[in-house]
């Protein structure tokens, strides 16, 4: 009976342990999920801000950066000087940050004073509407001067108000172009440019030269307290 009682309390000590050690386990367990979660939500939150795209983009109306508008002269073979007027906008960079992209217009207005095949003079107004893309090296925009050379590629509409056959389909008529332009951006404000340039236009029936002046309207990447 004494050994039946002392067995009896023996397993009761035994149960009494392992419920203990049941309790710390699960205690320990539950610790331990909590870590293990802990740093899992830690790792994707990591992973997710490694995988986190550059909030500025490179190229595209996002990336936009200049407004620039200009007045000038210009003029091509057969037309007195003209009056010119346009406005281009940077769309960001290629490449290199000071290798920039940008797509505008221009508006050439002239008179054209040409003879036909068969003597006849005609003279009358005439005009070109030009819409451009191009890719222009940048000098460092926080100096004095900052100086630029581009090249780019465009389509010319041609048209006049010659009554005369022979001449008029000469200038009533689309055309690819091809031009280069140096230029410099004189510093005005942290943001603000004055602009010159000269373009020269290779295109067929209007080859030609202009010279500009504008202002430059800097944002987004080419702001001085931005630009690296």
């Amino acid at each position: 009976m004494l050994l039946r009682i002392t067995h009896l309390a023996h397993a009761a000590s035994i149960a009494s342990w392992l419920a203990a050690a049941v309790r710390r386990l699960a205690t320990g367990s539950r610790r331990l999920a909590a870590v293990v979660v802990g740093m899992s939500v830690a790792s994707l939150g990591a992973a997710a801000q490694a995988q986190q795209p550059d909030s500025t983009p490179q190229l595209g109306l996002g990336a936009s950066s200049a407004l620039n508008v200009h007045i000038g002269t210009g003029q091509f073979k057969h037309a007195s000087l003209g009056r010119e007027v346009g406005a281009d906008l940077d769309l960001g960079w290629f490449a290199s940050r000071q290798l920039r992209v940008s797509v505008g217009v221009d508006y050439l207005t002239t008179t054209i004073d040409r003879v036909d095949s068969l003597g006849v003079r005609a003279r009358e107004s005439g005009y070109v509407f030009t819409g451009f893309a191009d890719l222009t090296a940048l000098g460092p925009i926080r100096r004095r001067f900052t100086p630029y050379a581009g090249v780019g590629v465009g389509v010319d509409a041609v048209g006049t108000t010659i009554s005369n056959e022979q001449i008029g389909a000469l200038y009533n008529t689309n055309v690819f172009d091809v031009h280069a332009q140096l230029g410099t951006l004189i510093r005005l404000t942290p943001r603000g440019r004055l602009r010159t340039e000269v373009r020269v236009t290779g295109a067929r029936v209007v080859r030609r030269y202009s010279v500009r002046v504008g202002y430059t309207w800097l944002f987004n990447g080419l702001r001085e307290e931005d630009y690296r």
